[in-house]
């Protein structure tokens, strides 16, 4: 009787310490399984973050440009810039004015009258080609 009841004594022994080595183990798991979720979470967290900061600069780079559109709208709707296109893009006068323009010289000092129109790249490539087998 007494062996059965050390053998019991083994057993349950042996039952505590694997049940103990268990719980262990399974507070280990549980720990790393926290601290996985924790670091991914605050990857995301600065991913996100730094996103929002680009999304801020976004939006104050529009709100300027936004500004500087209404700018230009209240300044459309004037008459002095009304007049400046008419004048520039138009090329409109008021009545008794005259229009002058005044061309610039060409580099070879021949007026642009005279000047040959521009040619085309195989162009010159043919007009090379003749010259060279004189034709």
């Amino acid at each position: 009787m007494l062996a059965k009841s050390r053998k019991i004594k083994k057993q349950k022994k042996g039952r505590g310490l694997f049940f103990s080595i268990f719980l262990v183990l399974l507070f280990l798991l549980l720990t790393g399984f926290l601290i996985f979720t924790n670091w991914k979470i605050n990857r995301q967290r600065a991913g996100l973050s730094e996103r929002i900061t680009t999304l801020k600069q976004e939006v104050a780079a529009l709100e300027e440009k936004n500004q500087e559109l209404k700018k230009k709208m209240s300044e459309a709707n004037s008459e002095e810039f009304l007049e400046e296109v008419a004048r520039n893009d138009l090329g409109l006068q008021k009545p008794g004015e005259e229009v002058v323009v005044v061309q610039k010289e060409s580099s070879s000092g021949q007026s642009p009258e005279q000047k040959e129109p521009e040619k085309s790249g195989w162009q010159k490539i043919w007009q090379k080609i003749k010259a060279v087998f004189g034709k």
